[in-house]
């Protein structure tokens, strides 16, 4: 029986988004209005990955550069000579909208929770946008396909991390150390640590995430591993901590892999 209950994510979710919001604060330095997180009005089903990402929350910049938070479920993205066109529909407006990729100063992909700070960039890539060959694919860096491959991980390692409602640098430095430890090529701390940082996942992504390593993801024995020294790192062991360790712990034993 699974020892977790809502409040153990309400906890979590804290953590993070105090985490996001002093990032936001030193990057952006300057208000959000509307939707500041994802869960105003969102009420949507999100698909795991590989599908391509659709439901968002943007942080938009007009033109006198004014920012907002907005939940949007795109519907089509259009490639132009120096941008790239979102068109979805807006949960603050309750209406669909058009968004370009240039201002959008922040895009957190709800499937996962990761966050994205060049709207850009991120959307020029976007599978809807740009069917990647398997050439292209194996040709991204280290960096971005050790992450890909251990997305499942660090989402399950950063609920443990802030399920006190606190997500320490200490804590984080243990997922960091992981996802070093766990590519053969050698790879630049500084953007590993920087995405790590870059995830504010839901319960609903916790859950997908533990479930495909149960389905046969993932390297569920570093994950344990790397829990041990999450849960150690701040000098304390919390009961909420536990909680998380033991019911991943339950459901990779009772899959069959550990």
């Amino acid at each position: 029986m699974s020892e977790l209950s809502l409040d153990h994510f309400v906890a979590a979710r804290a953590g993070f988004r105090r985490r996001l919001s002093a990032d936001r604060a030193a990057r952006l330095g300057r208000q959000i209005k509307g939707h500041e997180f994802d869960d105003h009005g969102m009420l949507v089903d999100v698909d795991d990955p590989p599908a391509p990402p659709m439901a968002f929350h943007l942080i938009y910049s007009d033109a006198k550069n004014a920012l907002s938070g907005r939940c949007v479920t795109l519907n089509s993205i259009k490639h132009e000579v120096t941008d790239v066109r979102l068109t979805g529909y807006c949960y603050m407006r309750s209406a669909m909208r058009m968004f370009m990729a240039s201002r959008v100063v922040e895009a957190t992909d709800l499937a996962t929770g990761e966050v994205h700070e060049d709207g850009l960039a991120f959307f020029r890539e976007h599978p809807l946008l740009r069917m990647m060959t398997a050439d292209e694919v194996m040709s991204r860096s280290p960096e971005a396909l050790i992450l890909q491959e251990c997305r499942d991980e660090i989402i399950i390692l950063s609920f443990v991390g802030a399920s006190d409602g606190e997500f320490d640098e200490d804590e984080q430095e243990q997922i960091v150390r992981h996802v070093m430890l766990r590519s053969d090529e050698p790879l630049h701390e500084g953007m590993i640590r920087q995405r790590v940082r870059a995830f504010v996942p839901d319960e609903r992504a916790f859950d997908r995430a533990l479930g495909r390593l149960c389905a046969g993801e993932g390297d569920p024995v570093s994950l344990m591993r790397s829990m041990r020294r999450v849960i150690d790192a701040d000098g304390e062991v919390d009961p909420e901590e536990m909680a998380f360790a033991s019911e991943v712990q339950r459901r990779l034993e009772t899959a069959g892999r550990l």
